[in-house]
C-alpha cells in the first residue's frame, strides 16, 4: 500500500552548527527523493517552528520530544549524540563544579537539551542547588553549546571548562543524546511517502558522512576559524547512530529529567515505523 504523499515540499530543518556540517554536507551530495525546503536556525529555534507546524522535521532537541511526545515521533537508527566527549556542550567555572551550589550558572538560549542535562547532572548527580540565570559576566559559570562553546574553548580565557558529555558518561556509562530527527505525527500522516524518501536519503548521507570527514573539512566553512585538524578532531567525538545503547542512556536521561520535574512524564521511546 502506497503512502500519502503531500502538494507541497517536506520542510526540513537545518541546524546551522559544526556538528551538523557533514550530514548536510552529504545530502547536498545525494540523489533521489523527493522536494525538500530546508529552514535554518538554531536548535531553540527549530523546537518552536516544529511546536508551530512551520517545518515538519528537524534534527532537534531530545528535550523536545521528551515534553511533547503526543505531537512528534522520531526516526529510527539516527541522532545526534556523544559517547564520551562531545567537546561543544560545555560548562565554562570560574570555580570548581562542586563549589557551584548557591552560585549563578548562564544559561545558553540557544539549546533546551544541554540546560536540561546541565540541570539534571548539577541537581541530580552533585545535590547542588545554584542560582540560573542570563549567560552574562557576572555568573560564576556559564553553558554554550555548538561553534560558540568551540570557540569560547580556544579562547583560554575560563580557568575550568566541564565537558558535559564526558560528565554524563563518567556518571551513567551510556551516550548522551542531545537531538533526534523529531517529525511531527501529522506531517507523517500527510506525507509518510516523502518522510519515507527522506529517511532512506539520511541514512545514506550518515554513511558518506563518516567515509568523506577529511574531504568535508577541507571544504567546511567552520576549518577557516577552527581549522581543519581541530574539525576533524571534533566530528570524531560526534555520534549519528541511534542504537538501543543510546536508547538506554535516553531513558535514563528522561527518568533524571522527570525526577526535578522537567518534564510532565517519561514517555515511550519508540522510533515512527517510518520503514514499513
Amino acid at each position: 500500500m502506497r503512502g500519502a504523499r503531500a502538494e507541497r515540499p517536506l520542510r526540513v530543518g537545518r541546524i546551522g552548527f559544526a556538528n551538523c556540517t557533514p550530514l548536510f554536507l552529504a545530502l547536498e551530495e545525494g540523489d533521489g527523493g523527493g522536494p525538500v525546503e530546508y529552514v535554518s536556525g538554531i536548535p531553540t529555534e527549530l523546537n518552536r517552528m516544529l511546536r508551530e507546524g512551520r517545518v515538519d522535521l528537524s534534527p532537534s532537541s531530545s528535550a523536545e520530544y521528551l515534553v511533547h511526545p503526543g505531537l512528534y515521533g522520531f526516526l529510527p537508527d539516527l541522532c545526534i549524540s556523544s559517547i564520551g566527549p562531545v567537546a561543544s556542550v560545555l560548562l565554562f567555572s570560574r570555580v570548581p563544579l562542586e563549589a557551584l551550589g548557591g552560585r549563578t550558572v548562564g544559561l545558553s538560549p540557544a539549546s533546551a537539551t544541554s540546560v536540561m542535562l546541565l540541570r539534571v547532572i548539577l541537581e541530580r548527580r552533585l545535590g547542588l542547588s545554584p542560582r540560573y540565570g542570563d549567560p552574562s559576566g557576572e555568573a560564576d559559570a556559564i553553558l554554550w553549546i555548538g561553534d560558540q562553546a568551540l570557540a569560547e574553548a580556544g579562547s583560554g580565557a575560563w580557568p575550568r571548562v566541564y565537558d558535559l558529555g564526558s560528565l554524563w558518561y563518567e556518571w551513567t556509562g551510556t551516550p548522551f543524546v542531545f537531538a533526534l530527527w523529531i517529525a511531527r505525527r501529522d506531517a507523517f500522516q500527510r506525507d509518510s511517502e516523502g518522510l519515507r524518501a527522506f529517511y532512506r536519503r539520511l541514512v545514506e548521507a550518515r554513511q558518506r558522512a563518516y567515509r568523506s570527514y577529511p574531504a568535508y573539512a577541507r571544504r567546511a566553512p567552520e576549518a577557516e576559524w577552527l581549522g581543519e585538524e581541530a574539525l576533524l578532531a571534533y566530528w570524531q567525538t560526534i555520534s549519528y547512530d541511534l542504537t538501543a545503547w543510546h536508547l538506554q542512556g535516553l531513558r535514563r536521561f528522561a527518568e533524571e529529567a522527570h525526577s526535578l520535574g522537567l518534564i510532565p512524564s517519561v514517555p515511550p521511546l519508540e522510533p515512527l515505523a517510518i520503514e514499513g
